[in-house]
């Protein structure tokens, strides 16, 4: 198809800024990804002055198409893009990887057009899913979203992942464009250029696939790309053909130039006169298409007029089933509230929100990876998603919570079946480096409550937090001791039992609360002993605990079923250093086996009999 040439000599204007300030902005920074940039140019051209319809003076309404450049590396191309169309000024750009600036090596979210940090690859399809499903069942306007990927990134599983989910969802209003220019960083892709390999791929998982034999054809990129946003019925992939330094004749397609500026005296001058042959002297001001106006009124602010905990003291109930009862009155509460299940609904009982709430309820199968992925995609469209699975499962997606994190985005994760009290399901089912993981995360919450009311206040409190944040849930059933009214607030902690002369503090959380306390029948001097709930990890509550262990002498006991190192002990020895003055530390330091709960908590000296022993032999 041939296009109108006033059209095309525009949209290559276009694309030859997008590579001069690309050129010249990693020149002025002395680092970055140039030949990334300009093999994508005439894609973001396209995309940018005729395919995608959004207001460049408001970057984040979500009426407009959205675009994520999953292959960050190429960020400079996307300052360049959204210079061109008004947003930035120029000059900014040229504070390209300097401190202070929001014009970063890799995209960050300081910028309204940035929904999610990229850069850590095969990540920006699955976000792309979760927000394709926001516009189609939130916004409910005919916008789109559109996902540029680089071919290296296509080696990563995570990037099917989010293709077969997308094809499951039947998203025809997401379109994955892969920029296929050969080369990775070390050597050439899987597959080099053959772009008929990536076409027979996405066609497997049930995609649309589109090729473009040559992806610096401003006529064949236009015509695939409006192609594809007229597909129904299925998500599209157009696989477009490139060179690494395409437009620059004397590096083009040539290895060795991954993440290397052209500086001046070494080809930037001859860089420049090349891309510099298609700028037009007065060009026309960007004409950009308008997304499509509906009634959309945002939903902002905190989450109100939650029910209260279903359950009273005494009755006998694990913690993982408070998360039905949560999460439900969560969703009647507020309709930003979200589910993401990876098939263990029936395990977790998160599968009762999606009975009620079919329509926000995401199950994406047994593919971690991406379920945090599409998390995070619905959080940066202002929803409020909850990722449930088992806790020893959310290790294999640690990559894309910490960039959801990093992101800022309030993606909200609960783990069950944590620790060595699950039983004999074995090590690899039990979670004990999970609270080290998400005590990472900045501006994060990690809560580990000991029964069912603390579980359904701490999945409550989690769901206000202005933030991401982890909950630990556990597989036994276990006596509910707080009344339902009870207060998780963050950086808090409960005391379980008093002491009017503690000669011991004893810090715990979760099951091995109920052992401690049963433990302390057996316990001669339990009198001289009080008990702390550490509810929460982080914010950690540290001046209320340094009091109370100050009232003890500075001696502690830490019981807990997590590894030693990042946990309940490690992060009370980290806070209360120099008010310590006798720590014993007792948790699962080496991999359990196959057993019986009680077995697992006697074989590392966490049931009730292993700690009255030690506590009897500690007074």
């Amino acid at each position: 198809m041939s296009y109108d040439k006033s059209l095309i000599k525009e949209l290559e204007h276009r694309a030859a800024k997008i590579r001069l300030l690309s050129l010249q902005t990693t020149a002025e920074a002395g680092s970055g990804h140039p030949t990334s940039c300009c093999s994508c140019a005439d894609i973001l051209s396209a995309l940018f002055f005729k395919v995608m319809r959004y207001d460049p003076k408001n970057p984040a309404s979500d009426l407009n198409d959205r675009f994520i450049l999953s292959k960050g590396h190429a960020a400079p191309a996307l300052y360049a893009a959204w210079s061109e169309a008004g947003y930035l000024e120029e000059k900014e750009l040229f504070t390209l990887r300097k401190m202070g600036s929001r014009i970063e090596g890799h995209p960050m979210p300081s910028l309204p057009f940035v929904d999610i940090a990229t850069g850590s690859l095969g990540q920006g399809l699955a976000v792309g899913v979760g927000i394709a499903v926001q516009q189609k069942k939130v916004v409910k306007n005919s916008s789109r979203t559109f996902v540029l990927m680089g071919d290296g990134e296509a080696a990563e599983g995570s990037v099917w992942e989010a293709f077969s989910l997308a094809a499951n969802l039947n998203l025809d209003n997401l379109i994955a464009i892969i920029d296929v220019n050969r080369l990775g960083q070390s050597r050439e892709t899987m597959h080099g250029h053959d772009i008929q390999v990536y076409a027979r791929k996405a066609k497997a998982f049930g995609w649309e696939a589109i090729v473009v034999d040559d992806g610096h054809d401003l006529n064949q990129v236009l015509e695939a790309l409006e192609r594809a946003v007229k597909v129904n019925g299925k998500p599209v992939c157009v696989i477009a053909k490139t060179l690494k330094g395409g437009g620059l004749p004397q590096i083009a397609d040539k290895d060795n130039w991954h993440g290397k500026p052209i500086m001046p005296g070494q080809g930037l001058e001859e860089a420049v006169q090349e891309v510099s042959k298609h700028i037009m002297q007065a060009p026309p001001a960007p004409v950009i298409a308008k997304p499509e106006s509906v009634s959309f009124k945002k939903i902002t602010g905190p989450i109100n007029n939650v029910e209260p905990a279903p359950y009273k003291k005494g009755e006998k109930v694990a913690t993982r089933q408070a998360v039905a009862p949560a999460l439900l009155n969560l969703g009647k509460s507020d309709s930003r509230v979200w589910v993401i299940d990876g098939d263990t609904q029936n395990s977790t009982y998160s599968q009762k929100f999606g009975e009620q709430y079919p329509e926000r309820f995401v199950e994406c199968f047994i593919a971690e990876q991406n379920m945090a992925g599409v998390s995070a995609g619905l959080a940066s469209r202002g929803l409020i998603p909850f990722a449930v699975t088992f806790g020893a499962f959310l290790a294999r997606a640690f990559d894309q919570i910490r960039m959801a994190a990093l992101s800022g985005l309030g993606v909200k994760f609960i783990g069950t079946h944590a620790g060595i009290s699950i039983g004999e399901d074995g090590a690899s089912q039990m979670a004990l480096e999970d609270l080290a993981s998400f005590a990472t995360l900045p501006n994060g919450a990690v809560l580990y409550p000991s029964d069912a009311v603390s579980a359904y206040n701490c999945i409550v409190t989690l769901a206000k937090h202005n933030g991401p944040g982890y909950v630990r849930l556990s597989r036994p059933a276990s006596e509910v001791i707080y009344n339902s009214n009870e207060e998780f607030p963050l950086g808090d902690l409960k005391v379980v039992k008093e002491s009017s002369s503690p000669a011991i503090t004893i810090v715990t959380a979760g099951v091995i609360v109920h052992e401690v306390l049963k433990a302390l029948k057996n316990v001669a001097a339990a009198d001289k002993i009080q008990v702390v709930d550490l509810y929460c990890v982080k914010p950690f509550p540290k001046d209320r605990l340094t009091e109370l262990v100050k009232a003890s002498g500075g001696k502690i006991v830490v019981f807990e079923e997590h590894s030693p190192n990042g946990g309940i002990g490690a992060e009370t020895a980290r806070n209360l250093a120099g008010a310590i003055t006798s720590f014993k530390h007792f948790a699962v330091d080496s991999v359990p086996r196959s057993g019986t709960p009680d077995e697992l908590l006697s074989s590392f000296g966490l049931s009730a009999e292993k700690i009255s022993e030690t506590l009897n032999s500690l007074l």
